[in-house]
């Protein structure tokens, strides 16, 4: 775990992990710890419908976007973004997001895409994060269910993020699985690279205190063991959990 930054010190980032569909998932619940205790822990896990028949308008615009622009190790040309891992499409800022509302144009500013610095593979047991601040997945030490997507490679579960009222700015999510292999987001049969997330999406629970949260799809291609990078204005943290296919 890692963080940096004072401003992280009232900060505290929530997911919640979950299995989309039904049978034999675990999810992870959360905890929260530190001076943002104006966000409350999260035990109940979160089951989402079949994601591929929710995705809307806005996505699959978003989709056309990165597609078209570049995808598969090609980047956006002249956007100064690194590509995206092959096989995956590149986001294309906050639009790419599904339930977008509210601040649907534009992108994460460049001071949050610092360089990844996830954990090394060292053949041991998964160093899941427990009780992290900023960022946290609070207890997952069962794993989190993935599932299979028809027409795709990448297997899907659905993460909620919450943030407390005491952070206000945007969140810049990737990651990776540790010792090589891609993670990905999203709904299509390509996911996109990253998350750029700002206002809380549609159909995101509500956060006492009047924080923000999202629905998201982390996508995987393989179980094992995996790492979050969630950079925000002032903090980089690292959020690890394990994949069970």
């Amino acid at each position: 775990m890692r963080r940096s930054g004072g401003a992280a010190a009232g900060l505290l980032v929530t997911l919640v992990l979950a299995a989309c569909g039904t049978g034999g998932s675990t999810s992870a619940s959360s905890a929260t710890t530190g001076p943002a205790a104006t966000a409350p822990s999260t035990t109940s896990a979160q089951t989402g419908t079949d994601p591929a028949s929710t995705a809307t308008g806005t996505a699959q615009t978003a989709a056309t976007s990165a597609s078209s622009a570049g995808h598969g190790g090609k980047s956006h040309k002249g956007n100064g973004l690194p590509p995206a891992p092959a096989g995956l499409s590149q986001t294309a800022g906050y639009a790419t997001y599904e339930r977008c509302q509210g601040t649907c144009t534009g992108a994460v500013p460049a001071a949050l895409r610092r360089p990844l610095k996830l954990p090394s593979a060292d053949g041991g047991p998964c160093p899941i994060t427990l009780n992290a601040q900023p960022a946290s997945t609070g207890t997952a030490s069962a794993g989190v269910g993935f599932r299979g997507v028809s027409g795709s490679q990448w297997m899907i579960a659905e993460a909620t993020w919450r943030v407390p009222a005491s952070y206000a700015g945007p969140l810049l999510i990737r990651g990776a699985m540790l010792g090589g292999g891609a993670l990905g987001f999203g709904t299509g049969q390509v996911p996109y690279d990253e998350l750029q997330l700002m206002d809380a999406g549609r159909g995101a629970p509500r956060v006492v205190g009047g924080g923000r949260a999202w629905i998201t799809y982390t996508r995987v291609q393989a179980g094992g063991c995996y790492a979050y990078q969630v950079d925000g204005t002032g903090f980089s943290e690292i959020v690890v959990f394990r994949a069970i296919a």
